[in-house]
């Protein structure tokens, strides 16, 4: 299993690491969180981009 970071998807998506935070907040973008670190998870954000950057159901792609 591998984890992006989300200046690793930044520079991915062209985007900023601001836009990226922006859509972790609004539950666009699959994500974890570990404390205060963020990590998007390798085969979930390929799945995310293979739908079109859909949005997930609220608390869908969050763990704790």
């Amino acid at each position: 299993m591998r984890f992006f970071t989300v200046v690793e998807i930044a520079e991915l998506l062209n985007l900023s690491p601001d836009r990226v935070y922006e859509a972790i907040r609004q539950d666009l973008l699959p994500s974890v969180h570990i404390g205060r670190q963020v990590r998007i998870e390798e085969q979930a954000f390929n799945e995310w981009v293979r739908q079109g950057g859909l949005r997930y159901a609220p608390g869908h792609n969050r763990a704790s």
